[in-house]
């Protein structure tokens, strides 16, 4: 897996295939990894390339220098505010692109330490697993500095933590430390700050032995079904189930269970590809 254009030092997203599991790595540590046009264009086509490569099972993300996010970057922000019209356009790209990687069909797991702020944070609210360091901070800050939280916080961050301390924390622009946000559900773990790169790669391993197939209809079931009506979400459940369960993972891990093995799924092997 690589992109069309070698990687440079310089490019705020990276991306690199080991084993099964796809890592990007945010790459603007003297900005503190502030998401601007071009990390959100490497996304986008990074994504693509994920999806329609049947060697990744996971993604894992993590950022390089002494935090994970702390936000859009708010020069560019500004330069858009200028032109009428290029903020609404701006936003947009930055919705969709998080909606493909929240709806990504592979598992993905965040590395999260130092600070995820702000667009930082609304990052953070579209993986399947967040891994955080015991010393991370977590916050939207927009309300701080009189801007509105667009990128998605007024409506995912409700969903994540409930609606009181969603309002707070957008409200506030206050930051609550990692066990806070384990406590309000914000993140799967927090783990020492030494340990939180290994714990989050040993778990996006352990999701790509796993049956992709099940993983990506049950998070179809589960991302489309909360937007539904219990009955529609229950409906959803059972026509993904059905269709899952007529395909070949199944038998395999029928017939591991019955030998009493460890099921090896379709598509999924022990070798690193080289890059």
């Amino acid at each position: 897996m690589s992109r069309d254009q070698p990687v440079v030092e310089e490019e705020p997203l990276e991306l690199r295939l080991e084993g099964h599991v796809a890592h990007l790595t945010l790459n603007r540590p003297t900005k503190l990894n502030a998401i601007n046009g071009r990390m959100l264009q490497l996304l986008d086509d990074d994504i693509s390339e994920i999806e329609a490569d049947p060697e990744v099972r996971a993604v894992l993300v993590q950022a390089r220098g002494r935090a994970f996010c702390a936000g859009a970057d708010l020069e560019e922000v500004a330069a858009c505010l200028a032109v009428p019209g290029a903020f609404g356009t701006w936003l947009d790209e930055w919705h969709r692109i998080f909606r493909r990687l929240e709806h990504c069909s592979k598992p993905t797991v965040a590395a999260v330490h130092g600070v995820a702020l702000a667009g930082g944070l609304e990052l953070t609210q579209v993986f399947d697993i967040v891994v955080a360091s015991d010393d991370a901070r977590f916050g939207d800050q927009h309300a701080k500095l009189g801007l509105f939280p667009g990128g998605g916080s007024t409506q995912r961050l409700p969903r994540l933590v409930g609606r009181r301390q969603a309002r707070w924390m957008l409200l506030t622009g206050e930051t609550i430390s990692a066990h806070q946000a384990w406590q309000y559900g914000l993140v799967t773990r927090v783990v020492p700050a030494s340990e939180v790169a290994e714990v989050a790669t040993e778990l996006a391993m352990q999701l790509a032995r796993l049956s992709m197939s099940a993983n990506a209809a049950i998070k179809k079931a589960a991302l489309e079904g909360a937007d539904l009506p219990l009955d529609g979400a229950l409906l959803l459940e059972r026509l993904l189930a059905v269709k899952h369960m007529a395909g070949v993972d199944p038998q395999i891990g029928l017939s591991a269970f019955r030998e009493r093995k460890t099921p090896v799924f379709s598509g999924c092997r022990a070798e690193v590809r080289p890059l």
